[in-house]
Protein backbone atom coordinates (compact mmCIF):
# COMPACT_ATOMS: atom_id res chain seq x y z
CA UNK A 1 0.00 0.00 0.00
CA UNK A 2 1.04 3.59 -0.52
CA UNK A 3 1.72 5.87 2.46
CA UNK A 4 -1.62 7.57 1.79
CA UNK A 5 -3.50 4.26 1.96
CA UNK A 6 -1.62 3.19 5.09
CA UNK A 7 -2.39 6.51 6.81
CA UNK A 8 -6.05 6.11 5.89
CA UNK A 9 -6.09 2.61 7.38
CA UNK A 10 -4.54 3.91 10.63
CA UNK A 11 -7.02 6.79 10.86
CA UNK A 12 -9.89 4.39 10.27
CA UNK A 13 -8.71 2.04 13.03
CA UNK A 14 -8.43 5.01 15.41
CA UNK A 15 -11.42 7.06 14.28
CA UNK A 16 -12.81 7.37 17.81
CA UNK A 17 -9.66 9.18 18.96
CA UNK A 18 -6.81 11.35 17.74
CA UNK A 19 -3.45 9.98 16.64
CA UNK A 20 -0.41 12.17 16.23
CA UNK A 21 1.59 12.54 13.07
CA UNK A 22 4.67 11.47 15.03
CA UNK A 23 3.02 8.21 16.10
CA UNK A 24 1.94 7.45 12.53
CA UNK A 25 5.42 8.22 11.25
CA UNK A 26 6.90 5.73 13.73
CA UNK A 27 4.34 3.06 12.86
CA UNK A 28 5.01 3.39 9.12
CA UNK A 29 8.73 4.19 9.43
CA UNK A 30 8.41 7.35 7.34
CA UNK A 31 9.03 11.04 7.97
CA UNK A 32 6.54 13.44 9.56
CA UNK A 33 6.53 15.31 6.24
CA UNK A 34 5.36 12.16 4.47
CA UNK A 35 2.49 11.84 6.95
CA UNK A 36 1.49 15.47 6.40
CA UNK A 37 1.53 15.00 2.60
CA UNK A 38 -0.56 11.83 2.92
CA UNK A 39 -3.14 13.62 5.08
CA UNK A 40 -3.38 16.47 2.57
CA UNK A 41 -3.75 13.98 -0.29
CA UNK A 42 -6.59 12.26 1.56
CA UNK A 43 -8.31 15.60 2.09
CA UNK A 44 -7.95 16.30 -1.63
CA UNK A 45 -9.71 12.98 -2.25
CA UNK A 46 -12.67 14.19 -0.21
CA UNK A 47 -11.97 12.70 3.23
CA UNK A 48 -12.71 15.01 6.15
CA UNK A 49 -9.81 14.90 8.61
CA UNK A 50 -9.70 17.01 11.75
CA UNK A 51 -6.26 18.11 12.90
CA UNK A 52 -5.58 19.65 16.33
CA UNK A 53 -2.20 20.83 17.52
CA UNK A 54 -0.64 18.56 20.17
CA UNK A 55 -3.47 16.04 19.75
CA UNK A 56 -3.08 14.82 16.19
CA UNK A 57 -5.47 13.78 13.44
CA UNK A 58 -8.93 12.24 13.51
CA UNK A 59 -10.99 10.93 10.61
CA UNK A 60 -14.39 12.65 10.61
CA UNK A 61 -15.82 11.28 7.37
CA UNK A 62 -17.43 7.84 7.57
CA UNK A 63 -17.65 7.32 3.80
CA UNK A 64 -14.48 5.31 3.56
CA UNK A 65 -13.31 2.95 0.86
CA UNK A 66 -10.24 0.89 1.63
CA UNK A 67 -9.21 -2.74 1.71
CA UNK A 68 -9.72 -3.19 5.43
CA UNK A 69 -13.23 -1.73 5.55
CA UNK A 70 -14.42 -3.59 2.44
CA UNK A 71 -13.07 -6.95 3.61
CA UNK A 72 -15.15 -6.66 6.79
CA UNK A 73 -18.35 -6.09 4.82
CA UNK A 74 -17.99 -8.38 1.79
CA UNK A 75 -18.05 -12.17 2.07
CA UNK A 76 -15.85 -12.93 -0.97
CA UNK A 77 -12.21 -11.88 -1.58
CA UNK A 78 -11.79 -8.16 -2.35
CA UNK A 79 -9.14 -6.42 -4.46
CA UNK A 80 -9.34 -2.68 -3.82
CA UNK A 81 -7.62 0.15 -5.71
CA UNK A 82 -7.87 3.88 -5.09
CA UNK A 83 -7.55 4.37 -8.86
CA UNK A 84 -7.37 1.99 -11.80
CA UNK A 85 -7.93 1.95 -15.54
CA UNK A 86 -10.91 -0.44 -15.46
CA UNK A 87 -12.12 -2.92 -12.85
CA UNK A 88 -13.11 -5.34 -15.62
CA UNK A 89 -9.64 -5.12 -17.14
CA UNK A 90 -8.01 -5.66 -13.74
CA UNK A 91 -10.30 -8.64 -13.12
CA UNK A 92 -8.96 -10.22 -16.32
CA UNK A 93 -5.39 -9.53 -15.22
CA UNK A 94 -6.04 -11.21 -11.86
CA UNK A 95 -7.60 -14.24 -13.56
CA UNK A 96 -4.52 -14.51 -15.79
CA UNK A 97 -2.37 -14.47 -12.63
CA UNK A 98 -4.28 -17.47 -11.31
CA UNK A 99 -6.72 -15.77 -8.91
CA UNK A 100 -9.78 -17.99 -8.57
CA UNK A 101 -13.40 -16.85 -8.66
CA UNK A 102 -15.43 -15.71 -6.90
CA UNK A 103 -13.82 -12.36 -6.11
CA UNK A 104 -14.55 -8.69 -6.61
CA UNK A 105 -12.43 -5.79 -7.87
CA UNK A 106 -13.38 -2.38 -6.46
CA UNK A 107 -11.96 1.04 -7.27
CA UNK A 108 -12.54 4.57 -6.02
CA UNK A 109 -12.45 5.75 -9.63
CA UNK A 110 -11.61 4.46 -13.10
CA UNK A 111 -9.50 6.31 -15.64
CA UNK A 112 -10.58 4.05 -18.51
CA UNK A 113 -14.02 2.79 -17.59
CA UNK A 114 -15.71 0.95 -20.44
CA UNK A 115 -19.35 0.66 -21.43
CA UNK A 116 -21.17 -1.42 -24.01
CA UNK A 117 -20.16 -1.25 -27.68
CA UNK A 118 -16.76 0.21 -26.79
CA UNK A 119 -18.14 3.41 -25.27
CA UNK A 120 -16.35 5.18 -22.43
CA UNK A 121 -18.00 5.04 -19.01
CA UNK A 122 -17.45 8.17 -16.89
CA UNK A 123 -16.21 6.97 -13.50
CA UNK A 124 -15.63 10.04 -11.36
CA UNK A 125 -15.36 10.31 -7.59
CA UNK A 126 -18.51 9.66 -5.61
CA UNK A 127 -19.72 6.65 -7.58
CA UNK A 128 -19.32 2.95 -6.83
CA UNK A 129 -17.37 0.90 -9.37
CA UNK A 130 -16.75 -2.82 -9.12
CA UNK A 131 -16.39 -6.03 -11.11
CA UNK A 132 -17.80 -9.23 -9.70
CA UNK A 133 -16.11 -12.37 -11.01
CA UNK A 134 -18.01 -15.66 -10.79
CA UNK A 135 -17.36 -19.16 -12.08
CA UNK A 136 -19.38 -20.42 -15.00
CA UNK A 137 -20.18 -23.59 -13.09
CA UNK A 138 -23.71 -24.36 -14.34
CA UNK A 139 -25.31 -23.13 -11.11
CA UNK A 140 -27.04 -20.31 -13.01
CA UNK A 141 -28.11 -19.46 -16.55
CA UNK A 142 -25.20 -17.68 -18.21
CA UNK A 143 -27.37 -16.18 -20.94
CA UNK A 144 -29.38 -14.25 -18.37
CA UNK A 145 -26.43 -12.93 -16.33
CA UNK A 146 -26.71 -9.39 -17.68
CA UNK A 147 -30.42 -9.02 -16.98
CA UNK A 148 -30.07 -10.72 -13.59
CA UNK A 149 -27.25 -8.33 -12.66
CA UNK A 150 -29.40 -5.31 -13.53
CA UNK A 151 -32.25 -6.63 -11.38
CA UNK A 152 -29.91 -7.32 -8.45
CA UNK A 153 -28.57 -3.77 -8.73
CA UNK A 154 -32.13 -2.42 -8.77
CA UNK A 155 -32.85 -4.43 -5.60
CA UNK A 156 -29.92 -2.74 -3.83
CA UNK A 157 -30.84 0.76 -4.99
CA UNK A 158 -34.55 0.42 -4.26
CA UNK A 159 -33.75 -0.79 -0.74
CA UNK A 160 -32.69 2.83 -0.10
CA UNK A 161 -36.16 4.13 -0.94
CA UNK A 162 -35.93 4.62 -4.70
CA UNK A 163 -38.18 3.27 -7.46
CA UNK A 164 -35.87 2.54 -10.38
CA UNK A 165 -36.69 1.00 -13.76
CA UNK A 166 -34.75 -1.05 -16.29
CA UNK A 167 -34.32 -0.26 -19.97
CA UNK A 168 -33.62 -3.57 -21.72
CA UNK A 169 -31.04 -5.01 -21.61
CA UNK A 170 -29.42 -3.70 -18.44
CA UNK A 171 -29.57 0.09 -18.13
CA UNK A 172 -31.02 1.23 -14.80
CA UNK A 173 -33.00 4.46 -14.83
CA UNK A 174 -34.13 6.86 -12.11
CA UNK A 175 -36.72 9.51 -12.97
CA UNK A 176 -36.07 9.07 -16.68
CA UNK A 177 -32.28 9.31 -16.44
CA UNK A 178 -29.62 6.61 -16.44
CA UNK A 179 -27.94 6.02 -13.08
CA UNK A 180 -26.18 2.66 -13.64
CA UNK A 181 -23.92 1.15 -16.27
CA UNK A 182 -23.31 -2.60 -16.56
CA UNK A 183 -20.79 -4.42 -18.75
CA UNK A 184 -20.72 -8.22 -18.64
CA UNK A 185 -17.82 -10.13 -20.21
CA UNK A 186 -16.84 -13.77 -20.45
CA UNK A 187 -13.36 -15.25 -20.12
CA UNK A 188 -12.66 -18.03 -22.60
CA UNK A 189 -10.79 -21.11 -21.44
CA UNK A 190 -8.85 -22.34 -24.49
CA UNK A 191 -8.19 -25.69 -22.81
CA UNK A 192 -11.87 -26.36 -22.15
CA UNK A 193 -13.19 -24.37 -25.13
CA UNK A 194 -15.85 -22.68 -23.02
CA UNK A 195 -16.49 -19.55 -20.96
CA UNK A 196 -14.82 -20.34 -17.64
CA UNK A 197 -15.45 -17.11 -15.71
CA UNK A 198 -17.96 -14.28 -16.04
CA UNK A 199 -17.02 -10.70 -15.18
CA UNK A 200 -19.90 -8.42 -14.22
CA UNK A 201 -18.77 -4.78 -14.18
CA UNK A 202 -21.19 -2.36 -12.50
CA UNK A 203 -20.92 1.37 -11.99
CA UNK A 204 -23.52 3.31 -10.00
CA UNK A 205 -23.78 7.09 -9.79
CA UNK A 206 -24.15 6.87 -6.02
CA UNK A 207 -23.00 10.27 -4.80
CA UNK A 208 -21.73 11.67 -8.09
CA UNK A 209 -22.00 15.47 -8.01
CA UNK A 210 -20.90 16.55 -11.47
CA UNK A 211 -21.37 15.20 -14.98
CA UNK A 212 -19.84 16.42 -18.26
CA UNK A 213 -22.11 18.82 -20.14
CA UNK A 214 -23.05 16.16 -22.69
CA UNK A 215 -24.34 13.86 -19.90
CA UNK A 216 -26.12 16.30 -17.58
CA UNK A 217 -29.51 15.81 -19.22
CA UNK A 218 -29.32 12.02 -19.50
CA UNK A 219 -27.56 10.85 -16.33
CA UNK A 220 -28.74 10.92 -12.72
CA UNK A 221 -27.06 10.52 -9.34
CA UNK A 222 -28.76 8.82 -6.40
CA UNK A 223 -27.49 11.36 -3.87
CA UNK A 224 -26.13 14.40 -5.73
CA UNK A 225 -26.06 16.47 -2.52
CA UNK A 226 -23.78 13.92 -0.86
CA UNK A 227 -26.26 13.28 1.97
CA UNK A 228 -26.27 9.47 1.84
CA UNK A 229 -28.05 7.14 4.29
CA UNK A 230 -25.26 4.55 4.14
CA UNK A 231 -21.59 4.65 3.15
CA UNK A 232 -20.35 3.62 -0.27
CA UNK A 233 -18.66 0.60 1.32
CA UNK A 234 -21.96 -0.53 2.84
CA UNK A 235 -23.74 0.08 -0.46
CA UNK A 236 -21.13 -1.91 -2.38
CA UNK A 237 -21.56 -4.83 0.01
CA UNK A 238 -25.34 -4.65 -0.41
CA UNK A 239 -25.05 -4.51 -4.22
CA UNK A 240 -22.74 -7.51 -4.41
CA UNK A 241 -24.96 -9.57 -2.13
CA UNK A 242 -28.09 -8.65 -4.13
CA UNK A 243 -26.47 -9.45 -7.49
CA UNK A 244 -25.19 -12.82 -6.28
CA UNK A 245 -28.63 -13.65 -4.90
CA UNK A 246 -30.33 -12.71 -8.16
CA UNK A 247 -27.90 -14.82 -10.21
CA UNK A 248 -29.36 -17.85 -8.42
CA UNK A 249 -33.00 -16.70 -8.18
CA UNK A 250 -35.28 -19.32 -9.72
CA UNK A 251 -38.04 -17.16 -11.17
CA UNK A 252 -36.43 -13.75 -11.51
CA UNK A 253 -37.99 -13.01 -14.91
CA UNK A 254 -41.35 -11.95 -13.45
CA UNK A 255 -39.67 -9.26 -11.37
CA UNK A 256 -37.53 -8.22 -14.32
CA UNK A 257 -40.62 -7.76 -16.52
CA UNK A 258 -42.24 -5.60 -13.86
CA UNK A 259 -39.20 -3.32 -13.83
CA UNK A 260 -38.61 -3.21 -17.61
CA UNK A 261 -40.25 0.02 -18.77
CA UNK A 262 -39.89 -0.48 -22.54
CA UNK A 263 -42.69 -3.07 -22.74
CA UNK A 264 -45.53 -1.58 -24.79
CA UNK A 265 -43.43 1.28 -26.18
CA UNK A 266 -42.44 2.14 -29.76
CA UNK A 267 -38.74 1.49 -30.30
CA UNK A 268 -35.87 1.80 -32.70
CA UNK A 269 -33.98 -1.49 -32.92
CA UNK A 270 -30.38 -0.63 -33.72
CA UNK A 271 -28.27 -3.03 -35.76
CA UNK A 272 -24.69 -2.58 -36.94
CA UNK A 273 -25.74 -1.37 -40.36
CA UNK A 274 -29.36 -0.23 -39.95
CA UNK A 275 -32.16 0.80 -37.63
CA UNK A 276 -35.66 -0.67 -37.73
CA UNK A 277 -38.88 0.66 -36.21
CA UNK A 278 -40.73 -1.72 -33.90
CA UNK A 279 -43.09 -2.04 -30.97
CA UNK A 280 -42.06 -3.88 -27.82
CA UNK A 281 -44.53 -6.63 -26.98
CA UNK A 282 -42.90 -8.36 -24.01
CA UNK A 283 -39.81 -9.91 -22.44
CA UNK A 284 -39.86 -13.69 -22.88
CA UNK A 285 -38.83 -16.32 -20.35
CA UNK A 286 -35.25 -16.22 -21.67
CA UNK A 287 -35.02 -12.44 -21.07
CA UNK A 288 -35.19 -11.81 -24.83
CA UNK A 289 -37.04 -8.68 -25.93
CA UNK A 290 -40.08 -9.52 -28.04
CA UNK A 291 -40.62 -6.87 -30.73
CA UNK A 292 -42.92 -6.55 -33.71
CA UNK A 293 -41.68 -4.64 -36.75
CA UNK A 294 -43.85 -2.48 -38.98
CA UNK A 295 -44.16 -5.28 -41.51
CA UNK A 296 -45.70 -7.53 -38.84
CA UNK A 297 -42.62 -9.69 -38.31
CA UNK A 298 -42.01 -10.68 -34.67
CA UNK A 299 -38.51 -11.20 -33.35
CA UNK A 300 -37.09 -12.24 -29.99
CA UNK A 301 -33.93 -10.16 -29.46
CA UNK A 302 -31.20 -11.85 -27.45
CA UNK A 303 -28.81 -8.90 -27.66
CA UNK A 304 -28.51 -5.50 -29.24
CA UNK A 305 -29.59 -1.98 -28.50
CA UNK A 306 -32.95 -0.24 -28.54
CA UNK A 307 -33.98 3.39 -28.13
CA UNK A 308 -37.37 4.83 -27.29
CA UNK A 309 -39.20 6.25 -30.31
CA UNK A 310 -41.39 9.25 -29.53
CA UNK A 311 -43.47 9.05 -32.70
Amino acid sequence: MSTKEEVLAILNRNKEDYISGEDMAQILNVSRASIWKAVKALEDDGYIIEGITKKGYRLVSTDILNQEVLEKLIAIPVYYYSEIDSTNTEAKRLINKGIKAPFVVISELQTGGRGRRGRAFISDKGGTYYSLVVNNDNTFDTESVTTRASLGTVDAIDSLGFDTQIKWVNDVYLNGKKCVGILTEGVLSMEENRISEIIIGIGVNFGTKNFPDELKDICASLFPDGNTPISRAEFLARQIKCVINTLHEDDYIKRYRAKCFVIGLDLNVIRVDKTKRAKCLDVDDNAHLVVQYEDGQIEHLSSGEVTIRSC
